[in-house]
């Protein structure tokens, strides 16, 4: 006894596919694979761009003094200027009511310099932005 012969497991799935079925889905499979890298296009996400920095800010809580070095050279806790501990790191946020930049060594509790609302949403300043804030470099 012989047994009929069983269809493939695709031709069962997909069913019979002609020969014009198979060109038009040949150039869909094809559209879509040329349109996948697009679809999920590396972007930076804001949690990455938040942490990018050319340079580390900084102020002394004890004069004021308002310091950067390049991104590879990190400060002790002694200010360059007077000498004594107290250097915390500058941290910046943006005011999204009036679109100014807030730099400040304090984390919690931040408002905006401009218009005084509360801010969320830090990030690390970058060197051009500390030049605007009035800090200086410290050599290496």
């Amino acid at each position: 006894m012989q047994t009929p012969k069983q269809p493939s497991s695709a031709h069962t799935v997909f069913g019979p596919v002609l020969p014009a079925q198979k060109s038009g889905q040949a150039i869909f499979v094809l559209c879509l694979a040329a349109l996948l890298p697009c679809l999920s296009a590396c972007k930076k996400e804001a949690s990455f761009e938040a942490i990018e920095t050319d340079a580390n800010g900084y102020l002394c809580s004890k004069c004021g003094a308002k310091f950067y070095t390049d991104r590879s050279v990190f400060l002790a806790l002694k200010c360059p200027k007077c000498g004594q501990d107290g250097l915390v790191g500058v941290v910046a946020f943006f005011c999204p009511k009036d679109n100014h930049l807030t730099l400040t060594g304090r984390q919690a509790n931040a408002a905006c310099e401009k218009c005084g609302a509360p801010l969320s949403g830090m990030r690390l300043p970058r060197e051009k932005d500390l030049k605007a804030w009035g800090a200086t470099q410290v050599p290496k």
